[in-house]
Formats: C-alpha cells, sequence, structure tokens
C-alpha cells in the first residue's frame, strides 16, 4: 500500500512541476502564415542562455526510480520521507542528464515594445536585426532579416 502512495505523490509532484514550466522553444527556419498573427521588424538586444529541463517522461522516470530506491531504507515515516526526497533527486538527475542549454531571446520591435522566445542553436548575436510573429503576446517563429 506504501509503494501506490509513494508513486502517486511522486506522479503528482512532477506533474505539478511540469504544469509550471510553460515556454516552448520557437522555429528559426520560417514564420507563421496564419490571418490571426501579427508580423515585427525588430533587433535582438540580448541573450541569455538557460537551461531547459528534460521531458516531463524523463522526468517522471527519474522521479520513479528515485522514489523506489528512497522507499526502500528506513521503516514507517522515515520511508515515506526517503522516498519523497529520492523523487526530487531522481528528477534532478534527469534534468542534468537530459536537459538542454538554449538561447533565451530578448527582441525588441520597431515600436519599442520587448518579446522574449527560447531558441535551439546559437545562430544569433545581439544586435542582429529579425522579423518575428506574435500570437497572444508570444514570439511564435523568428527569422534572421536579410540585410
Amino acid at each position: 500500500m506504501t509503494i501506490y502512495r509513494l508513486s502517486l505523490l511522486t506522479l503528482l509532484l512532477v506533474l505539478a512541476q511540469a504544469c509550471a514550466t510553460g515556454q516552448k522553444e520557437v522555429p528559426t527556419d520560417q514564420l507563421d502564415e496564419s490571418p490571426n498573427i501579427a508580423r515585427h521588424n525588430g533587433e535582438i538586444t540580448n541573450i541569455r542562455e538557460v537551461k531547459k529541463d528534460a521531458s516531463l517522461e524523463q522526468q517522471f522516470g527519474g522521479s520513479f526510480i528515485g522514489a523506489l530506491v528512497g522507499g526502500q531504507i528506513g521503516g514507517g515515516s522515515t520511508q515515506t520521507i526517503l522516498g519523497v526526497s529520492g523523487a526530487f533527486i531522481g528528477q534532478d538527475i534527469a534534468n542534468e542528464k537530459y536537459g538542454e542549454v538554449v538561447d533565451r531571446l530578448i527582441l525588441k520591435d520597431s515600436d519599442g515594445n520587448e518579446y522574449n522566445c527560447l531558441v535551439h542553436g546559437h545562430d544569433f548575436k545581439v544586435g542582429d536585426k529579425v522579423i518575428f510573429t506574435v500570437v497572444e503576446d508570444h514570439v511564435s517563429a523568428i527569422i534572421l532579416a536579410s540585410p
């Protein structure tokens, strides 16, 4: 019975954290062409490297294994505490192993509005002129502007 409670608790913790992460990488090879998309010309004003977490499946796998290992140690409430701790440790290990570094671009359009987005690869530099599309105040795609 304890192993089921521990597994359920682990699943709920991982799902809660996964719901907190929201921003996804945007494509850098072509712009969106839907009618409800606004197109902007702008410039990259800042770039920061950020660590992107592993996928939800990889985090869950690490948490589950960590909870199982931690739950085997001790007895009573100590077993539960170590199981939960093991779940967090397993999730951190999965993020370290499968996570990746991406660039967070800070963009400024011609009207002075700032946007940010995540891109894979390190193809952009501060000062690059770009064209990007925006959907509901979020960048949906970005490309370098032709010189």
